[in-house]
This record gives C-alpha cells, structure tokens and sequence, in this order.
C-alpha cells in the first residue's frame, strides 16, 4: 500500500517523524540516561513504514536525504536497521556506549536506508568527539580524562597485561542520544547544502 503523497510531502514528514524520535530520545538520554525499547521499536516501526508506504524512487541512492527522495521499499529499511546496529555494535563491545544507542543507530538506518546510515554513522561519531570535548573543557576534567587515554593506549602496547574497562574508567558519561541528535542533524545540513555523501555506494 502506498500513501498518495508526494516525494517532497514524503520526505517532509520523513524528517519530522525522524526528528521527533531524535528529541525524544535526546530528552529521555538526558533525564534518565537510558534510551527505552518503546522509542526504538517507534523507529523501527515509523522507518519501516514510512519507506514501504512512501513514493518509489528510480533514482540510484534514494532515500529521505537526497535532492531526488523516494522510498526504499522494506527491504531497503531492514537493510538500514542492519547496518546501523552493525555499525554501532563494536562501540557496544567495548563498552563505549550503551545498548539503546546502539538500537537507536538501528532505528535511524531503518529510516534513511544502509548507505545514508553510514555517512550518518561518520557524522554522528564526529558530533560525539566535538561534544566530548565541549564537556570535558566545561566540566573541567581534562587531566582525567587524558590519564584514562593514557591508560587505555598503554594496554596495547605488547606484553601488556592491562584491562582498561572505558565504562568502569570514565570520567563523565556524556548522554550519546544528544551526539546522534547532533549527528543527523550535521548530515542533513551537509546533503541538504549541496554537497555530496562522503561514502558512496
């Protein structure tokens, strides 16, 4: 079933939609450090039906951040889920971010498709190094974190017997929902200006 819309009404209430599930999150992140399984099935849910409802595209790479937007269909959405929550995955091995996080990357791909997921991935990742600093420089706590930096690259060194724990060790947990908020917004700004993904496929 296809919504009687056009591509630019679609991809309007695409991004609003995408938007609202963002400042939601950003809101529950900050209040509760948590992002809830509720919002992340909405996003899975609302991407999913947004690109199975939404006008078809012939254009090569469509999706909702192009000049050219257009559905990519449910295959395309599951496609995005996937290589959001495969992006995000490693960083939750690590332990450099929690599990809503990594559920909420899911929830954005299902929305934008796999090839935007990863730009966004890129951008959201270099939103959260910015605002890390930010908080570092504003909370005051630089010698801190530069010790456990140390610390964690002192382990690699071979013979090494340290188990640096990034969660055990962290000097201030910035709620990352904000850095991903950030980061589709910065990825929109960019498309959206005229300029092209910095991966292609």
């Amino acid at each position: 079933m296809q919504l009687n819309m056009s591509p630019g009404t679609w991809q309007l209430a695409s991004l609003l939609m995408l938007a609202l599930v963002l400042l939601m999150a950003v809101v529950s992140d900050i209040r509760e450090r948590r992002i809830p399984n509720q919002l992340v099935l909405l996003a899975l849910g609302a991407g999913v039906f947004f690109n199975l409802t939404g006008p078809q595209s012939a254009a090569p790479g469509a999706g909702m951040f192009t000049t050219m937007p257009g559905a990519l269909g449910a295959s395309g959405a599951l496609l995005g889920a996937l290589a959001g929550l495969a992006l995000f995955m490693p960083l939750y091995l690590v332990r450099a971010t929690g599990a809503g996080d990594v559920k909420l990357m899911a929830g954005i791909g299902s929305f934008t498709g796999a090839g935007a997921a990863v730009n966004i991935a890129l951008f959201i990742l270099l939103a959260g190094g910015v605002l890390s600093l930010a908080r570092m420089v504003w909370a005051g706590n630089s010698r801190r974190v530069m010790a456990n930096v140390a610390m964690a690259l002192g382990q690699m060194r071979p013979g090494s017997a340290g188990t640096f724990d990034i969660a055990a060790h962290s000097a201030d947990r910035m709620p990352y929902g904000v850095a991903m908020a950030a980061g589709v917004l910065a990825y929109g700004v960019w498309i959206f200006s005229g300029r092209q993904p910095i991966v292609m496929f």
